[in-house]
């Protein structure tokens, strides 16, 4: 069963994606670590954002946020 939520206009999928792997080992291992939600997402962004310095800081934002909010609701 897939779910069908939106996604915004310049948001990368994660199988599109060849740094989606270290996305989510920083966040989830942050996460598991004990560090707040925030602090992880904010390094799994940095993360992010090294791999794609040519996307927006909002589109770097909401692509991290979509692949972690996904993966929580599976």
């Amino acid at each position: 069963m897939s779910c069908h939520i939106p996604v915004q206009k310049d948001v990368k999928k994660a199988s599109e994606c060849k740094c989606y792997g270290a996305v989510m080992r920083a966040y989830g291992g942050l996460v598991d670590a004990g560090e707040p939600d925030t602090i992880a997402l904010e390094a799994a962004i940095i993360i992010y954002g090294y791999h794609h310095p040519e996307d927006s800081p909002l589109t770097q934002t909401l692509t991290v946020e979509h692949w972690v909010n996904a993966q929580s609701l599976h």
